[in-house]
C-alpha cells in the first residue's frame, strides 16, 4: 500500500483490501466502493467512511423552556475521508448519505489521501445531526445528541474532474478537492 505523509487510512491497489494506522501495526477493516450513477464514470478515487450508527435525539427544548419530540433510528452515513473545508465537506458528505447507492469491490485503481479517522467521522456525524437539528422550525434552545457506531467500513469513492474541482460520481456534487 502506498501512502501520503499524512494518511491514516488505506485501499489496497492490488487486492482492496482497508486498512487503518493502528498504535503499532495496520489494522484491517472492511472496504467496499460506491458504483458511479449511470452516465458519470470514476476518474479517480478518494477514501470515505461508511458508518451505520444508532443516533438517538431527546431532551429537545426550544428556547422557552418547551420539550419538543426527539427521535431515534438507524441511519447510513457515508462521510469523506479525504482533506475537504468544512463547506464541502458537509454537504458532500450530506449529499452522500441520502444517495449512498450500490456498492461494489473497492477498484484496483490509486485511492490515496485517507485523513479522518473513524473517531472524527463521528464527531462529523454529531455535528450533521445537531445542524439538522438546528434547522427545524422550532426555536431549538438545547439537544442532547448520542451516536453509537453498529458497523463500519473503508469506502472508495468515486469522482470526476470538472474544470479545477471534482464533481461525485454519485451525487454531482462539485466541490474544491485535489
Amino acid at each position: 500500500m502506498t501512502a501520503g505523509p499524512h494518511d491514516i487510512i488505506f485501499l489496497c491497489r492490488h487486492c482492496g483490501s482497508g486498512a487503518v494506522l493502528g498504535d503499532t501495526e495496520l489494522e484491517l477493516v472492511e472496504s467496499t466502493a460506491l458504483l458511479p450513477v449511470p452516465g458519470r464514470r470514476a476518474m479517480l478515487w478518494r477514501p470515505g467512511w461508511s458508518i451505520e450508527a444508532d443516533v438517538v435525539v431527546d431532551d429537545r427544548r426550544g428556547i422557552g423552556g418547551r420539550v419538543t419530540p426527539g427521535w431515534s433510528s438507524l441511519r447510513k452515513f457515508i462521510i469523506p475521508a479525504f482533506s475537504l473545508d468544512l463547506q464541502d465537506l458537509t454537504p458532500l458528505a450530506r449529499a452522500l448519505s441520502s444517495a449512498a447507492g450500490t456498492t461494489r469491490e473497492v477498484p484496483k485503481e490509486p485511492c490515496q489521501g485517507g485523513t479522518l479517522d473513524l473517531v472524527d467521522a463521528l464527531v462529523f456525524i454529531r455535528y450533521l445531526i445537531v445542524g439538522a437539528e438546528v434547522e427545524r422550525p422550532d426555536d431549538l434552545a438545547t439537544v442532547r445528541v448520542e451516536i453509537s457506531a453498529v458497523n463500519h467500513r473503508i469506502v472508495a469513492l468515486p469522482f470526476q474532474k470538472h474544470d479545477e474541482r471534482l464533481r461525485c460520481a454519485v451525487t454531482g456534487t462539485i466541490i474544491r478537492g485535489k
